[in-house]
């Protein structure tokens, strides 16, 4: 079986993955760019058929007029194996990380999410076979090109995918606007998975049941919830920060040095100012002032002299 990619982004992250066999190139005729010479480069460099479109015919094979002007017939999406996901995380030595999606429908929602998904570097993105959308060329387009590097897997039972993340140390964290505990307040620098519920109903209730924790978003205007892709980014984020930045989700644990638990040296001078001792990178450590009064009180009024100017930007 074979299906269509269209988009520029999308089919050149395509032929970059090598995820999957393109067996033929549509080029629309008249259109040229970088992105599209990368692709036709690409394509004849994997021994890819090259052929040249009108516009109309471009716009009937894709069935819609977005697809930049390329499109690219390729094997089936391929999806992943759960244990391809934890074998991912192990291969990297990092604490798990991934994001179940519980019957996402909107496939705009799906593609943006794996888009994010790709940006904080996770692991593996699970979906359910019924009642949810595949991984299509709207999702693949809509991810940018994302969902071609994705790991993506396709579950019968949600719950028992739970089941089985919990059996492999994995902490189940579920998006919900009813859940006493704010996202930010929750340690997700353990092995975690993220569950992000269907855009009207939001997480099912067994999903729900079976979760270790569930976390919300604080919301402080008149709409009770986020767009899923939203909320998803924003958890997905959160994770990144305190993983890559060793920031403790709350805020009376004790600052730690050298990135460990607490603030980080970077986050330390944002938040206070620099440290008189911090070294700068063109003058060195910074100079202390004294503020002792003298006995001269018009050469305490005195302003210290300007610096030299030499251009440039520094600390």
């Amino acid at each position: 079986m074979s299906e269509k990619i269209y988009g520029r982004k999308p089919v050149l992250e395509a032929l970059r993955s090598g995820n999957r066999a393109i067996s033929r190139i549509y080029l629309m005729q008249g259109s040229r760019d970088g992105v599209l010479n990368q692709i036709e480069a690409h394509a004849q460099a994997k021994g890819i058929a090259i052929a040249m479109e009108t516009r109309h015919r471009m716009d009937t094979m894709a069935a819609s007029d977005k697809h930049q002007g390329v499109i690219a017939v390729a094997e089936d999406y391929k999806y992943a194996d759960l244990q391809d996901i934890l074998d991912i995380a192990r291969d990297r030595n990092e604490p798990a990380f991934l994001i179940l999606l519980d019957e996402i429908e909107d496939p705009h929602n799906l593609g943006a999410i794996i888009r994010s998904a790709d940006a904080a570097g996770i692991h593996g993105v699970v979906i359910p076979k019924n009642r949810a959308v595949d991984v299509n060329a709207t999702v693949i387009k809509s991810s940018a090109g994302a969902a071609e590097h994705v790991q993506t897997v396709k579950v019968t039972n949600m719950n028992d995918t739970i089941k089985k993340l919990k059996e492999a140390n994995i902490w189940v964290v579920g998006a919900d606007g009813n859940a006493t505990k704010n996202f930010y307040d929750y340690d997700f620098r353990q092995p975690v998975a993220l569950v992000i519920g269907n855009e009207g109903k939001g997480i099912r209730r067994l999903v729900k049941e079976n979760c270790d924790e569930l976390v919300k978003i604080p919301m402080a205007g008149k709409m009770s919830s986020l767009n899923a892709s939203v909320a998803s980014a924003m958890l997905l984020f959160e994770v990144v920060r305190q993983r890559k930045w060793g920031l403790s989700p709350s805020a009376n644990d004790p600052p730690v040095s050298s990135y460990g638990v607490g603030l980080s040296p970077e986050r330390d001078f944002f938040r206070s100012g620099p440290d008189p001792a911090f070294e700068t990178p063109g003058e060195g450590l910074a100079q202390t002032i004294d503020v002792s009064p003298s006995d001269n009180v018009e050469d305490d009024l005195k302003l210290p002299p300007d610096p030299p100017k030499t251009g440039g930007f520094k600390w």
